[in-house]
């Protein structure tokens, strides 16, 4: 049987590391700079420390410190730049082609770029081994309907069909869709199947936190706006609730806003946890925003 190689293992032959970087695998990492910063420091236990001029002449690199002002945000990391870096790193073929799409992935200005490159990370074979739970998390807010089936699953005459939820959800989804946002779920482990085989909520309530910090949980709440668009055009008003304010506030009081919505969302959930028997499953949007800019003539949102 073939043995597995850790990521590091050439470059601890190269740099005469004493042992083998415990923790520290660059499939683990989704911010480039830490996983330099990490690699140089566990570069600092070797019996020849590596130096950043030592660095940038195994790398080819023309500035000695330009690693030093990469790792501290001061420097991007360019085309040309990318594999000098990586060739400095020691790092295999697989490993490569990660880093390069984590840097490209970091470096993203547009949720476009950022959605691409994260989605590449995402294909990475090694990376689908070690992490397995972050693709199906990163489908499950792909698609508005799986978050609606997985509370479906707690209504009192759910069977697990496709069929039964092909005639209750809304708008319309393709049973192939919904025979396949039940396996995901499965996998996600927030449905799992009763002593009869049927699918049944793992969990009363799932949340993703206060902040949304990452592509995945951006593309859920971009999709949720996208629908609640069909929704204004196919449902009544009597079956919906859509409303907006626009709030002049002092900026020292925008924490507090924020907490408040915060709250809310909080109570929303406390409101339907003793929940058994769920009749309809509806969307709650809540939206907060600045229209303002943060200094006057600033164009800072815009970079």
């Amino acid at each position: 049987m073939r043995k597995s190689i850790s990521p590091l293992f050439f470059l601890r032959k190269a740099i005469g590391m004493k042992e083998r970087p415990r923790n520290l695998n660059l499939f683990d990492f989704s911010d480039y700079r830490i996983f330099l910063r990490a690699f140089f420091e566990s570069a600092k236990q070797s019996r020849v420390p590596i130096s950043f001029r030592r660095f940038a002449q195994q790398a080819g690199l023309k500035s000695t410190n330009f690693i030093l002002l990469v790792m501290q945000g001061k420097r991007n990391l360019g085309e040309e730049s990318i594999p000098k870096v990586t060739a400095g790193l020691k790092l295999n073929k697989q490993e490569t082609e990660f880093f390069r799409n984590l840097v490209l992935y970091n470096q993203s200005l547009t949720h476009e770029e950022k959605d691409r490159h994260y989605c590449q990370l995402l294909r990475s074979r090694k990376y689908q081994s070690l992490q397995p739970i972050q693709s199906h998390q990163y489908e499950y807010c792909s698609k508005w309907y799986h978050s609606a089936i997985r509370e479906l699953a707690a209504s009192k005459d759910f069977d697990g069909t496709p069929h039964w939820i092909a005639k209750r959800i809304f708008p319309q989804v393709s049973f192939g869709e919904i025979e396949h946002s039940l396996q995901l779920l499965e996998k996600l482990g927030f449905l799992a199947k009763d002593e009869h085989g049927r699918y049944r909520q793992s969990h009363s309530i799932l949340s993703t936190g206060a902040e949304v910090a990452s592509v995945a949980l951006f593309n859920y709440h971009f999709n949720m706006l996208e629908l609640t668009k069909v929704i204004l055009e196919r449902l009544p008003a009597e079956r919906r609730d859509i409303s907006a304010l626009t709030l002049g506030i002092q900026k020292t009081r925008l924490p507090q806003l924020k907490k408040m919505v915060q709250n809310f969302r909080q109570e929303l959930l406390k409101f339907v946890a003793e929940e058994e028997s769920p009749e309809e499953v509806v969307q709650v949007n809540i939206q907060m925003f600045p229209l303002t800019r943060e200094e006057a003539g600033s164009t800072k949102e815009e970079k």
